[in-house]
């Protein structure tokens, strides 16, 4: 028998009957009706440990993906508020670039007195 199937069901455990034996049942019988309950334990017991060391993975990876949304939507409001006076447009124009290049010198100006730009409202 393969170590992942499972051969008996709820059902079929309720609905067991042993053949009378004596003053009671055929201990053979019995023996090897809990065997296979107990080989359906290890598979259930093995299941539900992979099943859980997958959860606790894919919960690792869902709450390291929500940390990074969070910080990439502080960064992105950042870069929104300091391009805010930047033309919204498609097209790539020398103004543009001309701003940037302006806004880049003056922070690495504010940078050299001390000043952080990302401070200043």
């Amino acid at each position: 028998m393969d170590d992942k199937t499972i051969s008996l069901n709820a059902k079929q455990i309720l609905a067991k009957t042993f053949t009378p034996h004596g003053n009671g049942y055929d201990p053979v019988e019995v023996d090897a009706f809990l065997d296979q309950i107990i080989h359906d334990y290890q598979a259930f017991e093995r299941y539900y440990q992979e099943s859980h060391g997958y959860t606790v993975d894919l919960e690792t990876q869902l709450r390291q993906a929500k940390e990074k949304i969070n910080s990439l939507e502080v960064e992105n409001a950042g870069y929104k508020s300091r391009l805010k006076g930047v033309k919204d447009t498609d097209q790539v124009t020398s103004t543009n670039i001309d701003l940037l290049t302006r806004m880049r010198k003056l922070e690495t100006e504010l940078y050299r007195h001390g000043i952080d730009p990302n401070t200043i409202k």
